[in-house]
C-alpha cells in the first residue's frame, strides 16, 4: 500500500532548501528574517506607569500673634484708661501724681456720683503693702486735724500763695490720738477751681476703706515728691476709653 505521505511532503519550503540557486536561498533568508522582525514588532511593550505626582505644597499664611498689652505701670500714674474713664463720668478733673515711687500700681478706683460732691479716690499700693490714696471731692471738707509734725508742700496745681503742709505723726489732740494711734500721714485739702484734692496715708487707708491687707507708709521724703507731683490731666491725655459696665 502506498505511503499515505509522499516523501516529498517532509521536505523543508523550497524557500529554504538548499537545492535552491544561490539567489533563492538568499532570498529566502531575507524573508524569514522580515517575518520575526514583523513578529518582535507586534508584541506588546510593557509601559511603565507614571510616577505618582509629588502633593503640592499647601500655602500657609503667617499670623502675627497680637502684641500683649502694655503693662499698668506703661501708663501716666499707671491708672488705665478704663480706670480714668471711671472718674470721667463724673465729669470732674482728674489729679493723677506723675511722680510715683517704683513698684507702686493703681489697686482700687472708688467713685462716689453725687449731685453735690461727686469724689473719687484712687488707692496705690507696692508687692511690700505700702500705699497712699490721692482724694478729690468737690466740697464738704473739714480742717485738718493738727499733728505732731508739718512740712511745706507747693503742688504745681496750685496757684495761689497760701501756706499748704505735709501733716505727719501722731495727732496732738488726745481723743484724735486714743481714737487713730497710728501715725497720720496726709496732706492739707488743696483747692482747684473744681473743688479739693488730697493726698492721705496707711492710717487714713486702714480705716476708711475696704482694702486687701493693711497699709504702712510711704516715707515723708516719698510723700513729698508724690504730693508736689500732682497735676491735672487734660482730656486728651485721658483719651475716650468707655468706662466699664
Amino acid at each position: 500500500m502506498p505511503s499515505l505521505f509522499a516523501p516529498n511532503s517532509l521536505r523543508s519550503p523550497r524557500w529554504l532548501r538548499s537545492d535552491l540557486p544561490t539567489g533563492g536561498r538568499r532570498l529566502g533568508l531575507l524573508a524569514s528574517s522580515l517575518c520575526l522582525v514583523l513578529a518582535a514588532c507586534s508584541r506588546e511593550v510593557p509601559v511603565a506607569s507614571p510616577a505618582p505626582e509629588a502633593p503640592l505644597p499647601v500655602a500657609t499664611q503667617d499670623f502675627e500673634a497680637a502684641p500683649p498689652p502694655p503693662p499698668q505701670s506703661a501708663f501716666i500714674a499707671a491708672i488705665t484708661p478704663e480706670q480714668s474713664a471711671q472718674i470721667k463720668a463724673l465729669d470732674v478733673p482728674l489729679v493723677l501724681p506723675t511722680a510715683i515711687p517704683e513698684g507702686f500700681l493703681v489697686e482700687q478706683v472708688n467713685v462716689t456720683q453725687d449731685e453735690r460732691f461727686a469724689s473719687y479716690q484712687l488707692l496705690y499700693r507696692d508687692a511690700g503693702d505700702r500705699c497712699f490714696v490721692i482724694e478729690h471731692t468737690a466740697g464738704g471738707i473739714g480742717g485738718t486735724p493738727e499733728t505732731e509734725s508739718r512740712v511745706a508742700v507747693n503742688p504745681p496745681a496750685i496757684n495761689d500763695d497760701a501756706d499748704y503742709r505735709l501733716n505727719y505723726g501722731s495727732y496732738t489732740a488726745p481723743d484724735l490720738k486714743a481714737q487713730f494711734p497710728e501715725p497720720n500721714l496726709s496732706s492739707d485739702w488743696l483747692p482747684i477751681a473744681t473743688g479739693f484734692y488730697r493726698f492721705a496715708g496707711a492710717a487714713y487707708i486702714n480705716n476708711a476703706l475696704a482694702v486687701t491687707a493693711p497699709c504702712e507708709n510711704i516715707s515723708v521724703n516719698e510723700a513729698v515728691k508724690v504730693i508736689e507731683s500732682l497735676a491735672l490731666i487734660s482730656p486728651e491725655i485721658q483719651g475716650d476709653s468707655a468706662p466699664p459696665e
